[in-house]
C-alpha cells in the first residue's frame, strides 16, 4: 500500500456495526487465488458477499462499504439477497450512468440522479464532487445540512438522503480500529514474525468485542462503567488470577530491607 505509512503489512477485510463497532466477522487476505473463480465477480464483490452472506443478517439491513468494492452488480446482488446497500462508488466502475462520468457544471447542494430497477445513482456537488450509488433510498428524498463559507458564514443547503444515511451508518470498522490502536497488544511486542502480529490482531479483537458487549449489556446504572484501559487491567487480572507467583519465606533482600511496600489495594487501583 504506497500511499500509507507503513506500506508493507497484512490486510483483513472487517464487517462492522455501526453504532458500536462491533466486528460481526472478518477475513484475512491472503493474496490473489490461482484457480480460476467460477463466476464473474470482483475481488470487492467476493469479499462484500462472502462477509454479508455467512453473518446472518436481519433481512433488509442496510450495508454501506467504501468505492473500492462498490459496482451496479454488487448493488443488485446484495438487494436480491435482501439487503440495501448504501456506498460511494469511482465514476469509471463499468455499468454507471453516463451522468456520472461526464464532468457537469452544478452548484453546491445541487445533485443529479439516475435509476436502474432498484439501484439509484446519485452525483451531489459539495464541496467536490460526490457519486454514490443506492438501493436503499428514494433519490428524490432530501435533507438539509451546514457548511461552511469562503467567508467563513454557516449556510444551509439541500443533500440527498442517500448522502446522510451513507455518513450515519459509515464508520463502523473505523470505530474498532480506534478501539484496539488505543492498547494494541502488539505495541508490548515487537516481533517480525507475520503470523505474531495476526496473532495479536485477534487477541486485540477478542478484548475490544467484549470490551463493547461489556459496554452495551451492562444494565446497572448505580456503577461507572469502566474505560478501556481499566476493563483491560480488570481482563487482565481476571485471567491470571490463582497463577501469582506465592512470595518467598524468610528474610527479604539487604536493599529492600528497609523499604514499605505498597499495598495491592493501593498498587492495583
Amino acid at each position: 500500500m504506497p500511499l500509507k505509512p507503513v506500506k508493507r503489512g497484512y490486510k483483513v477485510w472487517c464487517l462492522a456495526d455501526s453504532e458500536t463497532g462491533f466486528v460481526i466477522r472478518f477475513e484475512v487476505y491472503t493474496g490473489k487465488t490461482t484457480e480460476k473463480a467460477q463466476d464473474d465477480h470482483t475481488l470487492g464483490e467476493k469479499v462484500v458477499l462472502n462477509l454479508c452472506s455467512h453473518a446472518n443478517l436481519d433481512p433488509w439491513m442496510v450495508v454501506a462499504f467504501d468505492n473500492s468494492f462498490t459496482s451496479v452488480h454488487l448493488a443488485q446482488e446484495l438487494y436480491s439477497q435482501q439487503l440495501y446497500s448504501v456506498d460511494t462508488v469511482r465514476s469509471h466502475r463499468k455499468g454507471l450512468p453516463a451522468m456520472l462520468k461526464s464532468k457537469s457544471k452544478l452548484k453546491q447542494g445541487e445533485y443529479l440522479f439516475q435509476t436502474n430497477g432498484p439501484v439509484s445513482a446519485v452525483k451531489l456537488m459539495d464541496n467536490k464532487e460526490v457519486t454514490m450509488l443506492s438501493t436503499c433510498c428514494y433519490p428524490k428524498e432530501t435533507t438539509e445540512v451546514k457548511r461552511c463559507a469562503k467567508d467563513g458564514t454557516q449556510i444551509v443547503i439541500p443533500c440527498p438522503l442517500v448522502v446522510s444515511k451513507y455518513n450515519l451508518i459509515m464508520g463502523g470498522v473505523d470505530r474498532f480500529d480506534q478501539l484496539r490502536e488505543r492498547y494494541a497488544v502488539s505495541r508490548s511486542f515487537a516481533t517480525i514474525k507475520w503470523w505474531h502480529r495476526i496473532l495479536y490482531w485477534l487477541i486485540d479483537l477478542a478484548i475490544v468485542n467484549a470490551f463493547i458487549m461489556f459496554q452495551v449489556n451492562k444494565t446497572d446504572s448505580s456503577t461507572v462503567r469502566p474505560d478501556q484501559l481499566r476493563f483491560r487491567l480488570l481482563l487482565a487480572r481476571q485471567l491470571t488470577k490463582g497463577y501469582e507467583r506465592k512470595p518467598k519465606r524468610g528474610r527479604p533482600v539487604s536493599f529492600l530491607a528497609n523499604k514499605r511496600t505498597v499495598p495491592d489495594d493501593v498498587r492495583l487501583a
